[in-house]
């Protein structure tokens, strides 16, 4: 079953699909931590990296940079974006002269936000490079406590800068962008392609060299840039922000389309690699590789029993053994909620199943079973999903 901390380490391999080409190599020792695999058959060989913190099953979460935007420190008022990836207890210095973020000492306090995309928390703070300048850090946390440090390599400066975004996709309900902002800056607003405005919050925490900005949006807003006000309302700095496009977004699907009832469909795309995508009342709310050498398995390369997603109190995903007739999802208390497992239309010689749990909040907070059977109701598997401390 694949859990939050999972979840969270392929959105590093995911990000570095798109993302590797201006990617700087892996410091030295780091393949001990990272491993790198071939990806993305468009381009040929991509680098991939991942957390070796816990087993990873093969998700699909594609989050987004925020573009270059000209280097702080050198006289404009924009610094430069950085990605946004996040997993299980790993910090990987941006190059390999630059110390990690736990070997660096912060400069003042850090702000905590609620991160979107995963459910956890963002830290955001400052810290000095090698060469004494302020550099801007973040440490993301999903929901299981697992997590994902890194420090921008550039220094910051100027009037402002956007460091950058949870955007995902498939797109979660909200997404955070956030970066740095001088003394004279005492505004933000976010603006869509349509010419709205949206105001977000600047804070300084205590003891930090500058001031940390952050909007939250709704994921169906297309940022296009932001601007920054002084004390006056004057504009005095801007940003440029290009919302991500990724293929799997525009893909048709291959084939059959599975529906499971209640508005939840699964089909499979060719664009960029093999993708079951699901979705909900026509939305993409999920995306898993079903390539033989990724879908159900870790790194090692383990077969794992069942890929498991939430998303508005239904439940559904991908069990391996093809014998399961009946998926069972088992909480504390004793509830249960129950699914049968359909046979995958494609040949990819998997069961899918989905359906509606009917509680509140997050299941993965309280823990929960997940139980396969056959058709004659005997046991088949068993994986167990520990409570997850909140942020």
């Amino acid at each position: 079953m694949m859990n939050e901390d999972e979840r969270v380490e392929t959105l590093v391999r995911s990000t570095l699909r798109y993302a590797a080409d201006g990617a700087p190599r892996s410091p030295a020792g780091l393949p001990g931590r990272v491993v790198a695999r071939s990806r993305d058959r468009r381009r040929g060989r991509v680098a991939m990296l991942a957390a070796l913190g816990s087993a990873v099953a093969a998700a699909v979460v594609v989050p987004v940079a925020a573009g270059t935007l000209g280097l702080g420190g050198g006289g404009g008022d924009v610094a430069t974006g950085v990605l946004q990836p996040a997993p299980s207890t790993v910090s990987v210095p941006p190059y390999p002269h630059e110390p990690a973020p736990e070997d660096r000492p912060p400069m003042g306090d850090r702000l905590v936000v609620d991160d979107p995309a995963l459910g956890g928390a963002v830290e955001l703070w400052y810290a000095r490079n090698s060469d004494g300048a302020p550099a801007f850090c973040l440490l993301r946390r999903s929901r299981t406590g697992g997590s994902w440090s890194s420090c921008n390599a550039a220094p910051v400066g100027g009037k402002a800068s956007l460091e950058g975004t949870t955007e995902t996709w498939p797109p979660p309900e909200e997404t955070l962008y956030f970066g740095t902002a001088g003394d004279q800056v005492t505004g933000v607003n976010a603006v869509s392609a349509t010419g709205e405005r949206t105001p977000g919050q600047i804070r300084r925490p205590d003891g930090a060299p500058r001031a940390i900005w952050t909007v939250t949006l709704p994921a169906t807003a297309r940022v296009t840039g932001f601007e920054f006000t002084d004390a006056h309302g004057m504009t005095v700095a801007t940003a440029a922000h290009t919302p991500r496009t990724v293929p799997e977004a525009t893909a048709e699907p291959v084939g059959t389309v599975l529906r499971l009832g209640g508005g939840l469909s699964a089909g499979v795309s060719e664009v960029p690699d093999r993708t079951l995508i699901w979705r909900l009342d026509g939305d993409p709310v999920a995306a898993d590789l079903v390539r033989a050498e990724d879908l159900l398995r870790d790194l090692g390369g383990r077969r794992i029993p069942v890929l498991l997603h939430e998303r508005e109190h239904r439940w559904f995903g991908v069990v391996s053994d093809t014998r399961t007739a009946e998926v069972e999802l088992v909480f504390p208390d004793g509830r249960k909620a129950t699914a049968a497992a359909r046979k995958d239309p494609w040949g990819i010689g998997v069961r899918l199943f989905g359906g509606r749990h009917g509680r509140d909040g997050d299941i993965f907070r309280k823990g929960f079973e997940v139980v396969g059977y056959d058709a004659a109701g005997r046991e088949l598997w068993r994986e167990p999903h520990a409570p997850a401390a909140g942020r």
